[in-house]
């Protein structure tokens, strides 16, 4: 049998990642991320987990020169007020709000 680790724990996987053990246990509790279940509680990972852990949270550089993604209207008028939403605006008359709504 060769010496290299087969499984980590959620502390081992933290210290690669430079992260709590917490978030790495929880990241698992979720089904966020890859690992195996051993019993009830005990959770392990794989190299290959740890590997596809890290693509997946990789950020790729943007190229500055590159076209901005298009963005989503921010006019929600055509969504129109709610009973709830014009209760709110009359219980905080300091809050800028759009006076169509009254």
């Amino acid at each position: 049998m060769s010496s290299e680790r087969l499984t980590f724990s959620p502390e081992d996987v933290a210290e690669q990642l430079g992260t709590s053990a917490w978030w790495v246990r929880e990241q698992a509790r979720r089904g966020r991320i890859p690992h195996l279940r051993l019993g009830k509680a005990r959770i392990r990972f794989l190299q290959e987990h740890i590997d596809t852990l890290i693509q997946h949270f990789t950020v790729e550089e943007r190229s500055l020169t590159a076209e901005p993604p298009p963005t989503a209207s921010l006019d929600l008028t055509a969504l129109g007020a709610t009973s709830r939403s014009l209760a709110s605006h009359r219980r905080r008359p300091h809050v800028q709000g759009d006076s169509q709504l009254f």
